[in-house]
């Protein structure tokens, strides 16, 4: 077996015990908090070339590493990514794509009581 990823550890395997692709973006801190808290269960991403690519290259499930700023420390969520719904608005490169968090697998740098980075 492949060694895995440092940081993921056996949540980074899937279902098939094969190694999960990566992406890792950005987004804003109200987003992260409730993807934390758990009660953001579906990111939503625009349909534009850039996600289309990306989204091309990898299998669900994936590992999804969202992070929150760009000065250390910066609060990180890892998490798993089962299914991927474009959702169109009529035409083409309009709407968006639907990623649908699985579970989150790890936090960094962040408390979930204040609900503010450490």
């Amino acid at each position: 077996m492949r060694a895995v990823r440092r940081g993921v550890g056996r949540e980074g395997l899937g279902r098939e015990g094969r190694r999960m692709d990566t992406i890792t973006t950005t987004l804003k801190r109200e987003w992260f908090s409730q993807i934390v808290d758990g009660s953001k269960r579906v990111d939503y991403r625009e349909i534009k070339p850039y996600w289309t690519m990306r989204l091309r290259k990898v299998k669900t499930p994936f590992i999804l590493v969202m992070r929150n700023g760009m000065r250390p420390p910066v609060p990180v969520v890892t998490v798993r990514v089962d299914r991927v719904v474009p959702n169109p608005h009529g035409r083409a490169r309009k709407g968006s794509y639907e990623l649908h968090i699985g579970r989150v697998l790890k936090v960094e740098h962040w408390d979930r009581k204040r609900r503010q980075p450490r």
